[in-house]
């Protein structure tokens, strides 16, 4: 489109933007929804950007630019680059649209907006090519979670015009499972991220909803769903995700015990709440599912969070950290912790309801102890999805916790064409293998996965494991900290301001942090680059922010 049909709109003096800023230009104020412009001066180059995050539609605005021009969305940790507007990390579900910038000789900034084009979906052309030419390789998705709408998304985006069709076994297609640990379950239509719709008619999707596989045949490359059905496929991707872990105790299955994984389960539980004018509500747990599900229903019930270590988040953030945020989660919600306790059952009325729990204290020589409940939240940890897989002969053989191996571009190990991501996936990392339950994980396995069957090439997963948590304050988590055994933290995890560094061998692999979004972008930086200090030198005075990749603008 020829400069003509754009509008010029002055941005500012070149002075005045310097290296590592971040500009907001206004737009019309007609676009539906609103959107302003971004203008950036990565090493004196300005380049310009939508300025919604594609996430969850929030301001990139006060997010935080890199020296490499990676902006980082300061609410869920979505990465852009901004001089092509691409998505570098989840879970941003679209690039960012660009503009183009104009400097003149009185160093005057300007960028040239065609809101004909801004108004137009980033979809529209997908849509198009993907009804017009479909052809090619039939790719059939298990599971329609996380993993599933950024392969398709990015199969689409890519240019692949092969049938895709999703075959899982909830009654409706991906919903953000973070939603459903923040508040009361949402309306459904609150938590979708993308609609049927959407699926159907944009991204051209066979979507089969409440579709349950009970056998894959991986030599013949079919699929068996309940109800006789079976479906052949040319590229097969596993996405099933997890199943909540029920502790294998008296009253485990009474009425009022339940667990989070699905809308249902989140509905289930609001609807138990409501049903008492003061619920007493029990969490057993206290890892991250259990504390943000105490502090949400804080407001509701009166909540108690049983836990068996010292302190909630002990192994992956260790006693200092996890006690300090046990702390400041209590400043701020009114929660009873009971730490150090192994649950001994489920107590049961005549109708087999809850009215309590008992728990055995770890310390020598203490009674149980019963709490009064009306309702149980077992937050007890998940396992993969698998079990179907077990029943499929020539599927490999499982990993004793039962998720599939798979090899750097999450093919499956032993298989063609087969890949598997999220939850379920074992891959590789350093020396050995992980398997990572989080959301940001799940969609960038999705990313990569869709890459690699778009374009016929391998896209190995490098991705850091970047993790959020919302416990009265951000968490953020970035690195994989398995088997750490140094720690240092700098700042007071009571007052919810800290960066914590774990560390192996004087190696540090991971970082976590709440109210220093600067540093955590640091060291994610440093890590992508190999340039991560070692802790003795963080803990001799080393300042991270005085290295290179440093982030160019703060919160």
């Amino acid at each position: 489109m020829s400069d003509q049909t754009k509008e010029r709109i002055f941005v500012g003096l070149a002075c005045d933007m310097p290296v590592g800023s971040i500009t907001e230009v206004p737009l019309d104020g007609a676009l539906d929804p609103p959107v302003n412009a971004l203008v950036a001066n990565v090493h004196g180059t300005y380049y310009a950007t939508t300025s919604k995050c594609t996430h969850y539609g929030l301001a990139l605005s006060k997010g935080i630019l890199t020296s490499e021009g990676r902006l980082y969305c300061p609410f869920h940790g979505a990465c852009f680059k901004v001089t092509t507007g691409d998505i570098e990390d989840a879970p941003a579900l679209e690039p960012l649209k660009t503009f183009e910038v104009q400097r003149d000789n009185d160093d005057k900034v300007y960028i040239l907006v065609d809101y004909e084009a801004l108004k137009r979906s980033p979809w529209e052309s997908c849509k198009k090519e993907t009804h017009e030419n479909k052809s090619g390789l039939h790719t059939v998705f298990v599971g329609g979670g996380a993993v599933t709408l950024h392969a398709v998304q990015e199969m689409r985006r890519n240019g692949y015009k092969g049938s895709i069709t999703v075959l899982t076994a909830e009654p409706y297609p991906t919903i953000d499972r973070t939603k459903l640990s923040k508040a009361y379950a949402p309306e459904l239509k609150h938590a979708l991220v993308r609609d049927e719709f959407f699926w159907r008619e944009t991204l051209n999707v066979d979507l089969r909803l409440s579709s349950y596989v009970y056998d894959i045949d991986t030599k013949m490359k079919r699929l068996s769903i309940r109800g006789g059905n079976t479906i052949l496929y040319d590229n097969l991707v596993l996405a099933t995700g997890s199943v909540p872990r029920r502790l294998p105790i008296e009253g485990a299955n009474a009425k009022g015990v339940y667990v989070l994984r699905t809308h249902s389960d989140a509905k289930a539980l609001t609807e138990s709440l409501r049903k008492h004018p003061s619920p007493q509500l029990v969490i057993i747990g206290t890892g991250f599912i259990g504390l943000e599900m105490g502090i949400a229903l804080a407001k509701h019930a009166k909540v108690t969070l049983l836990g068996q270590t010292h302190v909630p988040l002990e192994g992956p953030l260790g006693r200092s950290v996890g006690g300090g945020l046990q702390t400041a989660i209590m400043n701020e919600r009114p929660l009873r912790f009971l730490n150090a306790v192994d649950l001994v059952r489920i107590e049961t009325d005549m109708n087999n309801s809850v009215r309590g729990v008992t728990v055995q204290p770890r310390a020598r020589g203490s009674p149980e102890l019963f709490l009064a409940a009306d309702v149980v939240l077992m937050s007890t940890g998940a396992k993969p999805a698998t079990d179907f897989l077990r029943n499929s002969p020539s599927f490999p053989a499982l990993r004793p916790d039962g998720s599939v191996e798979v090899d750097a571009a999450l093919r499956v190990v032993g298989l063609q064409n087969v890949f598997a991501g999220g939850d379920i996936a074992a891959y590789p990392w350093d020396n050995g293998v992980v398997r990572i339950e989080h959301w940001n994980v799940a969609c960038n396995h999705g990313r990569d996965i869709g890459r690699t069957i778009a374009s016929g090439r391998l896209h190995p997963h490098r991705h850091i494991p970047v993790f959020w948590s919302g416990l009265t304050s951000p968490l953020r988590y970035a690195g994989v900290g398995l088997g750490y055994n140094q720690m240092y933290v700098d700042g007071e995890p009571d007052e919810a301001e800290f960066i914590a560094y774990y560390a192996k061998d004087d190696r540090v692999i991971g970082v976590a942090t709440m109210w220093r979004d600067p540093m955590m972008v640091q060291a994610l930086s440093l890590m992508k680059a190999g340039k991560m200090p070692r802790l003795s030198d963080i803990v001799a005075g080393l300042d991270i922010m005085t290295l290179t990749t440093t982030p160019t603008r703060k919160m």
